[in-house]
């Protein structure tokens, strides 16, 4: 009779390889499964710790309705696995696995979710008292672990964010996001929901992400993070998002234009960097920093201030606030995605927007006495 750890179990096998599956307390995380080798034969990425801090941070906020993927791991040494009467087959049986007291764990999947899992439990005594799928795999051979991990990886088809988003109902931007292109003239009928990115020849302006994404960076800035989706309510995310579109809409005479045909957007796109999602970041930043300079919550009360901005702004490919600022090379209407570019990017429109001034000329500017306050 073999000493170890008992857990129940189903005993299955792929190619020539054993494997179990097992639901087990999370409290026993913490425990048992841990990836004891040297660094030189890790089978897994680095930790990431503040990819561990965001899925702490959505448990907290879902501990009644979170979804935790199974963790998956290499056991270097096979356990006895006693199968119950009737159970099943030589490869697909239902029993319980003697986990041996000596044997060695690695992580093959889920270590940032195990680390967020066990960081929680001293905060949260009912997550000690649920569960988490755990898959365990019989491999001693590093090498093999490794081709493990990479198989796993290099499969997956990873999801669109816009399907992602479309998908969501729990964040406040997501559904915001959804309710803005049914109802904004700008964006009805003009924003791709499923693919990840806008096709050069599409009639769409944004995808559906990109629309997210903006009004998270009217409430946070072009580098800011959004921590606790949940204090912000949908009606103030909506809201917000209406009045920025409105003045796009009013300002750029180019979403106009581009409704006549897809031809004509297709010509505004191989000219402006207007319908990029990369300048919508850009001027979402920007209205930001003009609500917190003004002190105010409505982009209406900013209206005579972004208004002249977004109409004077020169948003095509040789534009030398933008070639400036290191946003797009000369004659390109691909802008840069880096943050230092994007933030560069922002301060300039910014600085036309803080001070009323329709000027993209680099003199110095003078700082606007208007202290607007809202009511």
């Amino acid at each position: 009779m073999e000493f170890g750890i008992k857990v129940p179990a189903i005993r299955g096998k792929q190619g020539k390889r054993i494997f179990y599956v097992t639901n087990l307390p999370n409290d026993f995380l913490r425990n048992i499964f841990k990836d004891v080798k040297p660094a030189a034969e890790k089978s897994q990425r680095p930790l990431d710790p503040r990819h561990s801090e965001d899925i702490k941070a959505y448990i907290r906020l879902n501990h009644l309705d979170y979804v935790i993927g199974a963790l998956t791991y290499a056991m270097d040494i096979d356990g006895e696995f006693t199968p119950l009467t009737g159970a099943g087959k030589e490869n697909f049986a239902l029993g319980e696995l003697t986990i041996p007291l000596n044997s060695t764990f690695s992580s093959l999947d889920g270590q940032h979710r195990r680390q967020a899992l066990i960081d929680l439990l001293d905060e949260n005594e009912q997550l000690r008292h649920e569960t988490t799928a755990v898959l365990i795999y019989v491999e001693s051979d590093v090498v093999k672990k490794r081709q493990m991990f990479s198989d796993m990886n290099s499969t997956p088809k990873k999801v669109s964010k816009s399907l992602n988003v479309a998908f969501d109902y729990r964040d406040p931007f997501a559904r915001g996001a959804k309710i803005l292109i049914r109802k904004h003239p700008i964006l009805v009928n003009r924003v791709e929901e499923l693919a990840p990115r806008v096709k050069s020849d599409s009639k769409n302006f944004y995808s559906l992400s990109a629309i997210q994404d903006t009004l998270k960076k009217l409430f946070v800035g072009s580098a800011g993070r959004v921590v606790d989706p949940q204090k912000y309510t949908e009606e103030i995310v909506v809201q917000r998002g209406m009045d920025f579109f409105n003045l796009l809409q009013e300002a750029r005479p180019e979403y106009t234009e581009a409704t006549v045909s897809i031809e004509k957007l297709i010509a505004i796109r191989k000219e402006s960097i207007l319908f990029s999602s990369t300048t919508l970041r850009a001027l979402a930043g920007a209205t930001y920093k003009s609500l917190n300079y003004y002190s105010v919550d409505r982009l209406i009360s900013l209206r005579k201030h972004i208004k002249p901005a977004l109409m004077e702004i020169d948003f095509s490919s040789n534009s030398k606030l933008f070639i400036k600022a290191g946003f797009i090379q000369r004659g390109s209407v691909t802008p840069s995605a880096r943050n230092q570019e994007i933030m560069a990017a922002t301060n300039a429109i910014f600085e036309l927007m803080k001070d009323g001034s329709v000027s993209e000329e680099s003199s110095p500017r003078r700082k606007s006495k208007i202290k607007i306050k809202e009511r």
